[in-house]
């Protein structure tokens, strides 16, 4: 990745088995279910982490891995006109800093058409890096 925003350590992409990861990614699932009243499953593309930052970035898929379908949430009419997509971008912040294990979702961007996340670090302080907008 590029270079880290003075201040901040330079984003690190987590792996399965990293026990933050999955806490991120079932954290993150949690959210989307939530927002979108169904069983989804997380096509991960990115599960990131800059300090005491991290992000979950996923398409969503229907469960077994097909597309999404909205047919029967209050996505329904959106998803018709093509009001939405199938991305899902979560922030997360730990407050007890870099070392900690309690994870709290900040903010979050699901079925976005458009770039949600862009004023993320001013409005919350994020490394702008680990949302791919900075260089």
């Amino acid at each position: 990745m590029e270079a880290s925003t003075p201040g901040h350590p330079s984003p690190v992409s987590l792996q399965q088995g990293d026990p933050v990861h999955g806490e991120l990614v079932a954290l993150a699932a949690a959210q989307v279910r939530g927002a979108l009243g169904k069983e989804v499953e997380l096509d991960l593309q990115a599960v990131d982490r800059c300090g005491h930052w991290a992000l979950v970035h996923a398409r969503l898929r229907d469960p077994g891995g097909g597309p999404l379908s909205l047919h029967d949430t209050a996505f329904a009419e959106a998803a018709a006109a093509g009001g939405v997509s199938d991305l899902a971008m979560l922030l997360f912040r730990n407050p007890a800093g870099a070392d900690g294990e309690d994870w709290e979702i900040v903010d979050r961007a699901i079925l976005p058409t458009d770039v949600a996340w862009l004023g993320w670090p001013q409005q919350h302080g994020v490394p702008s890096q680990l949302l791919g907008i900075g260089g």
